[in-house]
């Protein structure tokens, strides 16, 4: 019985020896030339070709064909830094036993004149360098210098960058597409409808050019939100934060808020029975005004002869009690809450974000749109429900890969 290998083209005596042959290199070489439908090769040309690689392939052309990557490059730092070590210890060893052969009982026998002589310099050194020490006071003006010119320096960098905005010229719009109007109010008008400003208590406002052109600066040259107070970069950095924040507003809820901006208004005109001629009575004098006089006053308030006021279907009464007719009596059964009354800052907010409240028009709309998509929704769900119950209605399963 003969022991082929059909790779290599070969016989042999044995089982043995085909086996170490199938072990062999030569043998795999074959088994990939095979793969790759070439011809086999010799036992011979095979060594020739495994001797010319093993001459090409040295070392040296090994670690130049070798890919360097980060983690080679931080061994050989890593290695670089532990031979320097290496060489610094080994330096260090070496001063170390050269210094040990040395004497030291010479450095140590000094004389004591010299020692008298060195220990009175040191006291004059130190008194020499205690007069000098007096202008100690003049140190802290040398500190606060620097501090000084650094705001100075900044102060001079937000001045050089100051961009003015123009009464006429939106406060919001960026660079690109800046607006310029003719008047004021276009100004204003534009700001309320794209953006949203709203200007707290306009009824009392007596300068609004100064109002603008304040937000103006403070936006062009202290570069700081209206509402948070964020510090930009620059003009438009401030404004690309306002806009994706929404701040766009005059803040005015708490007390610092309105005191900001309060001399730009004039509320004399809400203080009741306010006139000119009143506030200009200071200088008349004031008398005080005695018990009988003030009795006398009293007397004068009498209550008229008739003290009933006759309404229609109500009747007031002069302690102030309102009767109503039995025909209103379905009215006063009803229990209304009580009015609310808002202070200045919620009223402003109120009417700040009520423009974005819907129209009775597109409330219906809306309500429609929900309506039918609820519709929709309840349809999907009940064709989802049907078919699921009829799913496994089939007397055989069919594989649907197999159809």
């Amino acid at each position: 019985m003969s022991h082929t290998c059909v790779s290599c083209a070969l016989e042999f005596p044995d089982v043995p020896t085909q086996r170490g042959h199938m072990k062999s290199d030569w043998h795999r070489y074959n088994l990939k030339r095979r793969v790759a439908q070439l011809p086999a090769i010799s036992e011979a040309v095979f060594n020739e070709k495994i001797a010319l690689m093993a001459q090409e392939d040295t070392p040296e052309d090994r670690s130049s064909k070798k890919q360097v990557t980060k983690k080679d490059v931080r061994r050989q730092q890593k290695e670089a830094l532990q031979q320097q070590r290496r060489e610094l210890l080994a330096k260090r060893e070496a001063l170390q036993e050269k210094f040990k052969g040395l004497n030291l009982d010479n450095i140590e026998t000094i004389e004591p004149e010299n020692v008298q002589k060195d220990s009175a310099e040191p006291i004059e050194d130190e008194k020499s360098t205690e007069t000098p020490a007096e202008p100690a006071s003049d140190a802290p003006k040398d500190v606060e210098q620097p501090e000084i010119s650094q705001e100075e320096q900044l102060l001079a960098e937000k001045l050089a960058n100051r961009v003015e905005i123009p009464v006429t010229t939106c406060l919001f719009c960026p660079m690109k597409k800046q607006l310029n109007f003719a008047t004021l109010d276009e100004n204003l008008d534009h700001m309320f409808k794209a953006h949203g400003l709203y200007i707290p208590e306009k009824k009392y406002l007596v300068d609004p050019a100064g109002l603008i052109t304040y937000l103006g600066e403070k936006l062009g040259l202290g570069n700081v939100c209206l509402v948070c107070l964020y510090q930009g970069k620059n003009l438009e950095a401030v404004r690309e934060h306002m806009f994706s924040k929404r701040h766009m507003k005059i803040p005015y809820e708490n007390e610092d808020e309105k005191l900001e901006i309060s001399d730009f208004y004039d509320f004399t005109s809400s203080y009741g029975n306010y006139t000119q001629d009143s506030a200009d009575g200071n200088n008349e004098e004031w008398e005080d005004v005695s018990g009988e006089s003030a009795g006398e006053e009293e007397d004068e308030d009498e209550i008229p002869e008739d003290p009933l006021i006759d309404m229609g279907t109500e009747l007031i009464l002069p302690s102030g009690a309102v009767v109503g007719h039995r025909s209103m009596a379905r009215y006063y059964k009803q229990n209304f809450p009580p009015e609310r009354i808002l202070s200045e800052g919620q009223g402003t907010v109120i009417a700040a974000e009520t423009r974005h409240f819907a129209a009775p028009a597109q409330r219906q709309e809306l309500q429609m749109a929900k309506r039918a998509w609820s519709l929709q929704k309840k349809r999907e769900d009940t064709n989802d429900r049907r078919a699921q119950k009829f799913i496994n209605n089939q007397p055989h399963f069919r594989d649907p890969l197999l159809q």
